[in-house]
């Protein structure tokens, strides 16, 4: 992480340990792997085809102290790989405070702090709030820094004695997924067994990409 980013902040508490894994299935091709701890995630693409689209993902909330003494959250989202990019956000009393984003010409209109509701999550709260919903899950909205994700359960099934939630998945406001692309909505379908979170699939472009529990 570039010290521009974090040199204004004191972290208060480290990332803790990786608890599941997920494999990151193409069709029946593994692509990579998903780890996540609830406060942070990881995702590794090592067999892409053609290894375009190869690298990494990681994501993280902490707390932390800010220069005036008071407290507050601060989300880190660092690629590598063919995209290089480092997001930090600030939220503080459940309202985004700051946005730095590196290189600064991926920032966003949904990059101003201003911009941004209350009481989003972030990638890896959004995640993990799909790891405890215990089945189809109430209406989330989740920001990265340059957009906002608005999810809500479409349609609910039990197939194989699996719950299995279709999603509506999209884009509110900032920029769309897969530059250039800029998809403003995914087919997203999440299924349950025994009340844990068993697999995510999304899909865009004729494309499936699937998570996995292992």
């Amino acid at each position: 992480m570039r010290r521009t980013v974090i040199s204004f902040l004191v972290v208060m508490s480290a990332t803790p340990t990786i608890a599941e894994t997920y494999a990151m299935m193409l069709g029946s091709r593994q692509i990579g792997t998903l780890e996540t701890n609830g406060a942070s995630l990881q995702s590794t693409l090592n067999n892409t085809p053609l290894g375009v689209a190869d690298g990494t993902f990681q994501a993280s909330v902490t707390k932390v102290q800010l220069p005036d003494g008071s407290t507050a959250e601060q989300y880190l989202g660092v690629n590598r790989g063919g995209k290089t990019r480092d997001i930090s956000v600030i939220r503080q009393n459940g309202r985004v405070a700051n946005v730095t984003i590196v290189p600064a010409n991926d920032a966003t209109d949904l990059s101003a702090p201003e911009s941004v509701p209350a009481d989003v999550l972030f990638p890896s709260e959004l995640f993990a709030r799909l790891e405890r919903a215990g089945g189809c899950p109430a209406p989330l909205q989740m920001y990265d820094g340059r957009r906002l994700v608005a999810i809500s359960t479409a349609s609910t099934a039990t197939e194989n004695g699996q719950t299995v939630c279709d999603m509506d998945y999209r884009v509110a406001a900032g920029k769309g997924h897969l530059s250039p692309f800029n998809f403003k909505s995914l087919n997203m379908q999440l299924a349950y067994a025994g009340g844990a979170l068993a697999r995510v699939t999304v899909s865009a472009g004729g494309f499936d990409v699937s998570m996995v529990r292992q």
